[in-house]
């Protein structure tokens, strides 16, 4: 009895010491990184080249602090019980001569920031200069982020997978799940494929993904999707993802490959991967219903960026029009499906050499990535000023009763 209780302990204790390990970060610098990457997202992201540098371990009552070509900006003196941390720099103007912008940040053993603060200068520890900033090779060390490849950084102990969540790697998945059994397969199947052509031209196609009806080949219903979705996640490393579909829809569903796909399933997956950001365009009947359909709680997934229906909950979605009632199509040379067709010559015109800077001045303006900013610059332009009278959705006109009315959820104030 005496041996059994003894063994009991034994594997207790075991179980405990196990528990208490598991706790403890297996590397501390790693957590510590992870954290200043995550502080300086939520800031929100310089859009101008920038590296993260991790200046090293810093004690209790060391001195922190800056010096531009002025004199002594900043000391501050790490004090009270665990200040002992890390030492990070966000350096938004990297091999420049200083004085430029920059950020210093110590995160605390614990895992807490007890340091920020906006410099212009060099960063010191105990008034000297911190080793990583007096020689090049030292600092493409100690460059831990460097979303524009200015200096490679020789990473050993950084858990890369992690880190590269928060570089914007851009991919999509552009579906059509009407079969040929299904009214406007043709239509719908010359228009998805132009998409991809385009989604492919922007992203590159090895970051694209096609989802459609191939005789033979498996359904493209949900299960299709959600296979290339994590492709694009797994083998791209892609974390800004657009999804394009087109099909046959009612509230809050879609006809894919013949099965149905709810919005709440879509929903699902979207919060499950919290780390990737969302731009979703939907070509079908009730797309609004969709608007509603991806909120959880009343709120839409924080990683949406943007969502494009091609009408209302209420109504329909159609094939090309080029003329109704006298009025003619302001795009007669727009083909296969009425509001998609529309958006690939404004996704064209919006690219262009000429009139990319529209985007990414609207994207500056409004702190967003220039991904959701395009979309957004295309689907207003579609709309036009008056939608009822000079909508390039032709179906939206009066004249045609006005059968169509795309519709959008932005995460910005336009």
């Amino acid at each position: 009895m005496r041996l059994k209780r003894v063994s009991i302990v034994i594997v207790a204790a075991l179980i405990a010491m196990l528990l208490i390990s598991s706790c403890i970060p297996k590397d501390p610098v790693a957590a510590a990184t992870k954290k200043f990457i995550q502080f300086i997202q939520g800031e929100g992201e310089p859009e101008d080249p920038f590296t993260g540098v991790y200046l090293g371990e810093v004690e209790q009552g060391d001195f922190i602090g800056s010096e531009s070509a002025g004199g002594p900006q900043l000391q501050y003196q790490l004090q009270g019980i665990n200040e002992a941390g890390y030492f990070f720099y966000l350096d938004e103007a990297p091999g420049a001569f200083y004085d430029h912008p920059g950020k210093l940040v110590v995160i605390s053993k614990g895992g807490e920031i007890i340091l920020e603060e906006d410099t212009e200068g060099w960063p010191t520890i105990n008034g000297i200069i911190a080793s990583p900033l007096s020689d090049r090779d030292l600092y493409a060390n100690a460059v831990i982020w460097d979303k524009w490849e200015i200096i490679r950084p020789i990473i050993t102990e950084i858990d890369i997978d992690w880190i590269v969540r928060f570089l914007r790697i851009k991919g999509a998945v552009i579906t059509s799940g009407i079969t040929p059994t299904q009214n406007l397969y043709a239509q719908a199947r010359d228009v998805r494929n132009l998409m991809s052509d385009a989604f492919k031209a922007i992203m590159g196609n090895d970051r694209v993904r096609d989802v459609k009806y191939v005789a033979g080949a498996a359904a493209p219903n949900w299960t299709a999707v959600q296979a290339a979705i994590n492709d694009l996640l797994m083998t791209e490393k892609v974390n800004y993802i657009t999804l394009y579909f087109i099909a046959h829809g009612n509230t809050n569903l879609m006809n894919l490959g013949g099965t149905t796909f709810y919005a709440s399933q879509l929903r699902s997956y979207i919060l499950e991967n919290p780390y990737v950001k969302f731009c979703i365009i939907i070509e079908s009947c009730h797309a609004g219903s969709w608007l509603e359909g991806l909120k959880s709680g009343g709120v839409t997934p924080a990683n949406i960026e943007i969502i494009i229906t091609t009408t209302t909950a209420a109504k329909s979605a159609y094939p090309d029009w080029d003329s109704v009632g006298g009025d003619a199509d302001h795009n007669p040379t727009d083909m296969y499906v009425e509001w998609s067709g529309d958006f690939l010559q404004k996704l064209a015109y919006y690219t262009s050499d000429a009139h990319w800077p529209e985007v990414t001045a609207y994207a500056t303006a409004k702190s967003i990535d220039s991904l959701p900013a395009l979309f957004y610059k295309c689907y207003t332009a579609i709309k036009g000023a008056s939608p009822s009278s000079n909508s390039w959705t032709l179906t939206e006109r009066s004249v045609a009763g006005s059968i169509q009315e795309p519709m959008r959820y932005i995460t910005w104030t336009p």
